[in-house]
């Protein structure tokens, strides 16, 4: 008979447990649900501002999609107005000169590095030149440099020692690090 007691103890303690674990899991399930703030409305205007929103990001991408033609177009008018690879070097330098000479200041040294970009049909040349001049004049040669026909984006621009035994304190020394563009030869 003790035996029989010990078996219905340990089953009836079982099942105590068991739904002590169930009771649990619905407090947790139900503490879950109270936490959530959000009301069958307030999903539903989630979800409204949800397809506004991918609405919003479809037309835009519609929008792109129509300016790719008139994208290309300018990339095509911006490639045809670069000077050709074989005459750019010289165009650059003579341009280069004409805007020192008729700014006022004086081209020290100039050198190009000139990196293919074949998969763009392009030549990009960097430039490191050093100038002397004015404040003046240094200014516009760079407002020239950006009238320009010629492209040119000015990548750096430092202050370089002054020249030793200079005879006019006043100018300055500008180092300057310029990228231009050439079109491949076809």
């Amino acid at each position: 008979m003790n035996s029989k007691f010990e078996r219905r103890k340990i089953i009836l303690l079982a099942l105590v447990g068991i739904l002590l674990v169930a009771d649990s899991a619905m407090t947790f399930y139900s503490a879950h649900m109270r936490s959530s703030d959000m009301s069958p409305q307030r999903q539903l205007a989630a979800q409204v501002a949800l397809i506004r929103l991918l609405r919003a990001d479809v037309k835009r991408a519609r929008e792109i999609q129509h300016a790719v033609p008139k994208t290309q177009a300018d990339c095509v008018l911006f490639e045809n107005l670069l000077p050709p690879a074989g005459t750019g070097y010289s165009v650059i330098s003579e341009e280069l000169q004409d805007l020192s000479q008729k700014s006022g200041l004086q081209i020290a040294t100039l050198s190009f590095h000139p990196k293919d970009l074949t998969e763009h049909g392009i030549t990009e040349v960097s430039l490191d030149a050093a100038i002397t001049g004015d404040y003046k004049s240094v200014v516009r040669f760079l407002n020239a440099l950006q009238r320009s026909k010629n492209r040119y984006v000015v990548d750096d621009l430092s202050l370089a020692n002054q020249v030793a035994g200079s005879a006019v304190q006043t100018d300055v020394r500008v180092n300057l690090h310029i990228r231009s563009y050439f079109r491949a030869m076809v």
